[in-house]
């Protein structure tokens, strides 16, 4: 451990629901690092949270996730640490974006808020193994959307006519069904490291910023009424990072800080295991043996 204490990392930590979550658990006495893909927005979160919560427990380490190489070489910075892993939040995400692709040639929704996580998880499985016990397992919470209800998942044609809600929708549906096989190849392995995905609910966050206009207009005019603040967004994350009722218990979708059902479509094993296979040819990750 890292002076004793817990280490978390939480990708996206430096506005929002990251943001919070980041404060949460570093008041808690966690050595939070946050991955993010903008230096000047994590020194200045560093120095908030900090501040806020009166800790020095908090860093922030450079990570595109829209860039395999990148979180490679996160993945090597954060090694060279050579200290544990008790919690990893994949909490990073684009929403409705104009259709533009990642360094490695993914449509941007897929490519950062699904394949992104994807390697980093697998690239940190071993450290999360080597810091679960029986007792305090390691936890992994994915963040996803209700819009997942609405996804389809086309991996034979992820480049197809862009509609940015659709592509939003499918990144979302990805991410149940990756939790839920890697939760299933965790347990076959007898591993002390569970994953969970969480649905944060209508967030009044920057993810907005790509809304068209008059949608803009209209949020801000009912934000109050209809949208969570980013602290109340980041209930659930913090519920599912830290709750000793979530000790040992894996492949939920939480909404609320309860367990729910996600869409029938996530269940399908086959498609969690081809969508596995899959990502792990487009990202050179071996699946876990």
């Amino acid at each position: 451990m890292v002076g004793g204490c817990a280490v978390a990392i939480v990708t996206g930590g430096t506005k929002g629901i990251g943001y919070q979550t980041v404060k949460h658990l570093a008041r808690l006495g966690m050595h939070v690092i946050i991955a993010g893909n903008s230096e000047s927005d994590g020194q200045e979160a560093v120095r908030k949270i900090k501040e806020e919560t009166l800790t020095g427990k908090v860093e922030f380490l450079y990570c595109d996730l829209a860039s395999m190489k990148s979180i490679r070489q996160f993945v090597q910075q954060f090694r060279a640490k050579n200290c544990p892993l008790h919690v990893l939040v994949n909490n990073a995400g684009v929403m409705l974006v104009p259709e533009r692709k990642t360094e490695d040639g993914f449509e941007e929704h897929f490519g950062l808020n699904y394949l992104g996580h994807f390697l980093l998880t697998n690239l940190l499985l071993d450290t999360l193994k080597q810091s679960g016990t029986h007792s305090h397992n390691a936890r992994i919470i994915t963040v996803s959307s209700a819009t997942h209800y609405v996804g389809k998942l086309h991996l034979d044609d992820l480049q197809s006519r862009y509609r940015s809600l659709f592509a939003y929708a499918q990144s979302k549906l990805a991410l149940v069904l990756f939790t839920y096989r890697l939760q299933h190849l965790l347990t076959a392995n007898g591993s002390h490291v569970t994953a969970n995905v969480v649905d944060p609910g209508v967030v009044n966050t920057e993810l907005y910023k790509h809304v068209f206009w008059v949608v803009k207009v209209v949020k801000w005019m009912t934000a109050w009424l209809f949208f969570k603040t980013p602290e109340e967004g980041a209930s659930t994350t913090i519920y599912a990072a830290i709750s000793p009722e979530m000790e040992g218990a894996g492949g939920c979708y939480l909404y609320n800080e309860e367990r729910t059902k996600s869409a029938d479509v996530a269940y399908d094993e086959e498609l969690q295991r081809v969508l596995w296979t899959e990502s792990s040819t487009f990202s050179w990750v071996n699946e876990m043996h």
